[in-house]
């Protein structure tokens, strides 16, 4: 999946990552994923996830019973993954995703 760190909290170590979603009906759909520091797969000592990055990324099991499913095996987007979502998506949902109004 490919989506967008829309926040993080430093010093508890966690955020969340937005994706879009085209829906048949032409809207878009907007789902929040839990995720924490150590689920990212590239990071050196020192380097912190940073709001509106684009993040590539697998979902995994709840932390616990009752939560939703976490975001894990994070990383830094590529341009070829980001060119790739885009091919898939509608204009608008890619402007969404790049931070651009439609």
């Amino acid at each position: 999946m490919l989506g967008r760190i829309t926040y993080w909290n430093n010093p508890k170590g966690f955020g969340f990552i937005t994706v879009s979603t085209k829906e048949a009906t032409g809207g878009t759909f907007q789902e929040q994923f839990f995720f924490h520091y150590k689920n990212f797969t590239n990071f050196r000592k020192g380097e912190y996830p940073t709001v509106g990055g684009i993040v590539v990324f697998n979902l995994g099991e709840p932390l616990a019973e009752g939560k939703k499913v976490q975001a894990i095996n994070i990383r830094y987007a590529t341009a070829e993954d980001v060119a790739e979502n885009e091919r898939r998506m509608s204009p608008g949902v890619a402007a969404l995703l790049s931070g651009g109004a439609q």
